[in-house]
């Protein structure tokens, strides 16, 4: 077997008479894959090998590279081509954009390249991950009832019989398809399966592997593995990677093989054709995403009603369901009103699905001012009305009449990003200190990625908070009515198809960016206590800038807490030279910088012109025993047109350092400490109503600018004449120094923008505290006349 060793970029290989050129799709090996097929220890007819042939009868050049050459700010890599049995090595190729990958990765830094490389908006990898955790796949099976199958949790090798194996491969129309099943006998011999086993082995597999496609979208090919006991009886036991079945197979059927190896690269192969096609597939291959159809938007009549009710005539009350058998869509309703209903035919939402149903009468008594949390009305749905609707029965909810219509709710969306395998009910936890008066508005609180959808039936895949248990749980419900956007890592066209979807009730809609500050600095109600803020692009810029300031701060993007800060002053000892102060780092670099040409070479090193920085004007901050502070400010939407205050803490810088951040072991005080401490000759409450105005203004700027937001942490820099200026506006900020100043105080922050979803859905949240003395946590009714009604 020859070795050509080539430098230069890609090399295209041309069919012969003047054919289509082909096209490149990636192949990643491990360390060890790669090591051996570039020492000629593979033979030619072992597997990368069949890839390279697969890949030639399609129109493909597979390139094979591993995870270490890789880079991400070039978006080059070395790779290994295979042509007509000869090892080509490639110095330098362009990064495929679609990146098969079949090996498992252990370290973490691999772990975090590999989640990096599949987050890159310029590369889809398929098989972003392998397997899942047993655990993990033994509660998703536990969490859907038609999944009828025993999980095999600690596996008996003397009463195992075989081990089968089922492998799913998906297609671009994400249909798992079964391309191979064995079994495996003690002694690793495989044998074929019978037809009739197969079949039900397939049916119980689909079932899983629907699952999985919701929860684990980054998997395109998995085995699902069973244990075949010496009574007959199988049971499902893990998963395993597409590499333990090759390796199987490969020496067994190596027909067989070719097919599997086959299929992925025809995958890729269609992704390739859509994104020539200029069709929107971008981390993943359109995971039911659905195309920009009419059937799928709400019309602009239909849309409008998603939430809005009429302020005329409607009633809150507390309800619980209660399901019976029947095939007509159907609910059963205490005895309402009648100019509340007035047909039997009215239109029930849950989430954002909407259905037609009867309306039926219960002939029962219910004292409306006795109706709670902890007493709701029960309300009867019918099964199949149930089921259509997507509603889980062990919950409570309010149910909202208004106009003919029922609303029950709320059910509020937590939208969390797209590393779909990190997310479980352990995750999870650290949202539900959220929670912690869940019994003032009840109802979904969901979490669940934009990878997670089933767009055609609008049901999202995900995590339900269960308030009995205090815990999360796999479980699936309509794309809920109101989003709590909690990652910007997103798909922006599922983000606008939410926003659709939802009549602009997803909120935090828009990452707003450390650099969207340069957008606000031409507003004349703040533009005075806007530091001059400018983009990075170039030494001679910036050098221009200090020029003018003395001193400038530089701070990355998309970096918080500190992190990757660069303060750049003047030196006053030399007239030519500048005095950089490193805080990439926990230990701060000083660098002494000669004069322009050391300053443009030390940003060459620093290569922060490659990173997107941004600077701006330094300002000398207030200080409190020599140790400089700011101001966290958290606005907070109550409504859609009140923004308040929650919650003021200043940060104190700790000792020696010049950044406050907490992170970096500054320390929380309240405003009033500060104000006394620091000596400053301006009182308290001017100092505080400066503050609050300028964040009300900057909240009521927001408002105009056509995003939709509900939180922002504001760092207010107070320099030493107590003048305010914003420095930054976090669109997430931390708690941190909330939870350990005031721990009553950090929950209400947190609880806000559950209550806002609350709000936007036209749900109340109950007046009084749950559980006190002589109180019954009644909602605020709103009703025809004042007077009591027996429902």
């Amino acid at each position: 077997m020859n070795i050509n060793y080539c430098k230069g970029t890609n090399y295209l290989f041309m069919l012969g008479g003047g054919g289509m050129s082909m096209e490149n799709v990636g192949v990643l090996l491990s360390k060890r894959e790669w090591s051996r097929l570039f020492s000629k220890k593979y033979k030619k007819d072992e597997i990368w090998h069949m890839y390279a042939r697969k890949g030639k009868e399609l129109n493909l050049k597979i390139q094979f590279f591993r995870l270490n050459d890789i880079s991400l700010e070039s978006l080059k890599t070395r790779a290994i081509e295979i042509q007509n049995n000869s090892i080509i090595i490639k110095d330098t190729i362009d990064i495929p954009s679609i990146i098969y990958n079949t090996t498992m990765f252990y370290k973490k830094k691999n772990i975090q390249k590999l989640k990096e490389l599949s987050n890159h908006p310029e590369f889809q990898v398929l098989n972003e991950h392998h397997i899942i955790k047993k655990k993990e796949l033994c509660a998703l099976v536990d969490s859907y009832s038609d999944i009828s199958i025993d999980f095999d949790e600690e596996i008996d090798d003397n009463n195992t019989l075989y081990t089968l194996y089922v492998l799913g491969q998906k297609n671009l129309n994400n249909k798992w398809q079964s391309t191979l099943m064995y079994a495996k006998d003690s002694n690793q011999k495989i044998y074929y399966l019978e037809d009739a086993a197969m079949d039900e082995l397939w049916e119980c597999s689909q079932k899983v592997l629907n699952i999985i496609h919701f929860y684990y979208p980054g998997i395109f090919e998995i085995g699902i593995v069973f244990s075949l006991n010496r009574n007959g009886f199988y049971s499902l036991s893990s998963t395993c990677p597409i590499s333990t079945i090759i390796k199987d197979i490969f020496g067994w059927n190596t027909k067989i093989c070719g097919k599997i190896c086959k299929f992925p690269l025809k995958v890729a192969k269609e992704i390739l054709q859509q994104k020539n096609s200029h069709d929107e597939i971008r981390n993943e291959y359109s995971l039911a995403y659905p195309t920009q159809s009419t059937e799928l938007l709400p019309s602009p009549e239909s849309k409008d009603k998603l939430i809005m009710l009429s302020n005329e005539e409607s009633i809150n009350l507390w309800i619980k369901l209660k399901e019976f058998q029947d095939e007509e869509m159907c609910l059963k309703l205490p005895m309402l009103q009648s100019k509340l209903i007035t047909s039997d035919q009215i239109s029930i939402q849950f989430g954002i699905k909407e259905q037609t149903c009867k309306i039926d009468i219960l002939e029962r008594d219910f004292r409306l001012n006795e109706n709670s949390f902890t007493n709701p009305a029960e309300v009867i749905i019918s099964s199949s009305l149930l089921k259509k609707l997507h509603i889980p029965l062990d919950l409570i909810y309010q149910l909202k009449i208004s106009n003919n219509k029922v609303i029950i709710g709320p059910s509020i969306g937590l939208l969390l990003g797209e590393n779909n395998h990190l997310y479980n009910p352990t995750y999870m936890e650290k949202y539900s200190d959220r929670l912690m008066e869940y019994e003032k508005f009840g109802g979904v609180v969901f979490a669940f990625s934009t990878r997670s959808i089933d767009w055609n039936e609008e049901i999202a895949y995900g995590m339900l908070y269960d308030p009995t248990l205090k815990k999360w749980r796999y479980d699936s419900v309509p794309i809920p009515a109101a989003l709590y956007r909690r990652n910007f890592h997103q798909n922006h066209d599922r983000i606008n198809q939410l926003i659709e979807m939802t009549n602009k009730n997803l909120f935090n809609s828009h990452y707003f960016k450390k650099s969207d500050l340069i957008l606000l600095k031409d507003e004349k109600e703040i533009r005075n206590h806007v530091p001059a803020t400018h983009l990075l692009k170039n030494s001679d810029d910036l050098i221009q800038f200090i020029q003018d300031t003395e001193k400038v701060i530089l701070k990355p993007i998309s970096l918080s807490r500190g992190r990757g800060i660069l303060i750049l002053e003047k030196n006053q000892d030399h007239d030519d030279g500048y005095i950089l102060y490193d805080h990439q780092n926990e230990l701060i670099l000083r660098h002494l910088i000669p004069d322009n040409k050391g300053l443009e070479e030390m940003i060459k090193k620093l290569n922060i012109l490659n990173k997107q920085y941004l600077y701006q004007t330094y300002i000398p901050l207030l200080k409190i025993n020599n140790r400089p502070l700011d101001v966290r400010v958290v606005m907070q939407k109550y409504d859609k047109k009140s923004w308040k205050c929650t919650g003021i803490e200043c940060r104190v810088a700790g000792e020696n350092e010049v950044l406050t951040n907490i992170a970096r072991g500054g320390e929380a005080m309240t405003l009033e400490e500060v104000v006394i401490g620091s000596g400053i000759n301006q009182s308290y409450d001017n100092i505080y109503e400066s503050i609050i105005n300028l964040c009300q203004k900057f909240c009521s700027l927001i408002d105009r600018k056509d995003q939709h937001y509900a939180e922002f942490g504001l760092d207010i820099g107070l320099d030493q004449e107590g003048f305010p200026w914003i420095i930054e506006a976090n669109i997430f900020p931390s708690f941190k120094g909330f939870k350990e100043m005031d721990y009553e105080l950090y929950l209400k922050i947190r609880t806000q923008p559950i209550f806002y979803a609350v709000h936007l859905q036209g749900f109340n949240i109950s007046e009084n505290e749950v559980g006190s003395s002589n109180e019954t946590g009644n909602i605020k009714i709103v009703t025809p006349t004042q007077q009591n009604y027996f429902l």
